[in-house]
């Protein structure tokens, strides 16, 4: 009697390491197991499971900056020139961005895009180019069929956006401004009827500026509204003038 005591003893010690283990994993595969949308992370140490209030796997994986937009765009300070701010506009092309999620709401975006810009102007004034000074002014003796200034850029973004589970997002901070092309452009009506064009390539506008930028949106539209920091042209030899404009953009 007392061997097989003895032997029920052993065998009992022997099995119950391995219940123990079974019984860890049944409990740790329940708790993974859940379809409660709010569940956020499970961690098990050691058979047991501590459930946290944040989930670190869940970061915002989508910016809102590619896209193509419009905006109506206006120049501040202006002086000499009268602009029309109905055919005054830029078209933006942000081709492509790279993204640093922060946590599951901030993310840090950077990329690559284009803005043309073109101001219109009304009546006989514009922008012309003498001894090296570019300036608008009112041609009293000839008509301006026309009178414009074309300005295109790349732009490079350094922004902040913040987003939520409903998709609404705002987003906020610099464009580097690196100028392609820039052109002002007379259209004048001679008194043969004829139009002559007089062009003044690179008036003096710099290679390089920066404009703050602010978007907010839901989903793959936004609103977005930008105020250049440095003037459009070079300190002394233009006039200090800064463009800024509001526009809608779908992502």
């Amino acid at each position: 009697m007392k061997k097989i005591v003895r032997l029920t003893a052993c065998a009992l010690l022997a099995i119950s390491p391995l219940w123990a283990q079974e019984n860890a994993v049944a409990k740790t595969g329940t708790a993974g197991e859940t379809d409660d949308r709010n569940f956020k992370s499970l961690v098990s140490l050691n058979g047991s499971s501590y459930d946290f209030i944040f989930n670190w796997m869940k970061k915002p994986a989508e910016a809102h900056w590619t896209g193509i937009g419009f905006a109506f765009s206006n120049l501040e300070n202006l002086q000499g020139a009268d602009l029309n701010p109905n055919r005054s506009y830029s078209v933006l092309l942000n081709l492509t961005d790279y993204t640093v999620p922060l946590n599951y709401h901030f993310l840090f975006v950077t990329g690559l895009g284009f803005d043309w810009s073109r101001y219109h102007f009304r009546g006989n004034t514009g922008l012309q180019y003498a001894d090296g000074i570019a300036n608008f002014a009112k041609d009293p003796e000839r008509e301006y069929k026309s009178s414009k200034l074309l300005v295109y850029y790349a732009t490079i973004p350094i922004i902040l956006e913040y987003q939520t589970k409903s998709h609404f997002f705002i987003s906020g901070g610099i464009e580097g401004l690196v100028k392609c092309y820039s052109k002002s452009q007379l259209d004048i009506r001679r008194p043969q009827g004829n139009i002559e064009k007089i062009h003044y390539r690179n008036p003096n506008i710099p290679p390089l500026n920066a404009r703050f930028v602010l978007r907010t949106g839901f989903e793959h539209f936004s609103f977005f509204g930008y105020y250049q920091l440095f003037s459009m042209f070079e300190k002394g030899k233009g006039p200090d003038v800064r463009s800024f404009g509001i526009g809608l953009m779908l992502h």
